[in-house]
């Protein structure tokens, strides 16, 4: 659990970097009492412990899809169609395999945080690295590679979203970084695209939780907060 550990504890750092940055454009920074953001970054975020499950299926070829869903907790629903992935790697090892690679929503995606109500993700990008220690591939080299959750080692599993939920009832914008911790259930299928050790993902699916064993997430975001009073 080291990486997920070290990522939980940077997750209020990386969020008020992203908030620093984000409306003024990649490469301005905007000065303290300037920066539209202030208000959001003056107290440390809500941090949100939750179960839920995601259902991911994405290629280098064509649009996919990952639905999340929130099953206990406050967290994050949503059902976000998503581009074809272009820096998706898949290196086999003796023993196991790992893949990784980022990816972006088609446009803005419609979302339910329970106890904050609906609204809208205007921004979000996903972070995925999953090592598993065993793995089947009937065919051989260079075709469909099958896994279970339980073949995941546990401290290289890191699924991360990072992004913006606006709140449809007043407009508010809230900075998110959303981890999935522990995954106890769940199965996945990896496409390569070659025969290598090291070879582009050609596409992937996988199944994190179900209703009776969802997966722990955390989940970090600001809220501007107006109105605290100033004790003297």
């Amino acid at each position: 659990m080291q990486r997920i550990t070290f990522v939980l504890a940077c997750a209020a750092l990386g969020i008020s970097m992203f908030s620093v940055t984000r409306l003024n454009g990649p490469a301005t920074v905007v000065a303290a009492g300037n920066n539209p953001w202030e208000e959001i970054r003056n107290y440390p975020p809500l941090v949100f412990t939750s179960k839920a499950t995601l259902d991911c299926s994405i290629s280098s070829k064509a649009n996919g899809r990952q639905v999340m869903k929130t099953v206990a907790g406050a967290g994050f629903t949503f059902d976000a169609p998503m581009l074809p992935i272009k820096d998706g790697i898949v290196k086999v090892k003796d023993p196991g395999m790992m893949y990784k690679f980022t990816a972006f929503p088609t446009s803005t995606v419609k979302a339910h945080f329970a106890g904050l109500g609906d609204g809208t993700i205007t921004e979000m990008q996903v972070e995925v690295e999953v090592e598993v220690k065993r793995f089947s591939q009937a065919g051989g080299p260079g075709t469909t590679i099958t896994f279970s959750a339980a073949d995941i080692i546990a401290d290289a599993a890191y699924v991360e979203y990072t992004g913006v939920f606006v709140r449809d009832s007043d407009q508010k914008p809230f900075p998110f970084r959303v981890v999935f911790n522990s995954v106890t259930e769940g199965r996945g299928s990896v496409v390569p695209q070659g025969r290598g050790p090291s070879v582009p993902l050609y596409s992937k699916m996988v199944v994190l939780g179900s209703l009776q064993n969802p997966a722990t997430v955390t989940t970090a975001l600001y809220e501007a907060e107006e109105g605290v009073r100033k004790l003297q």
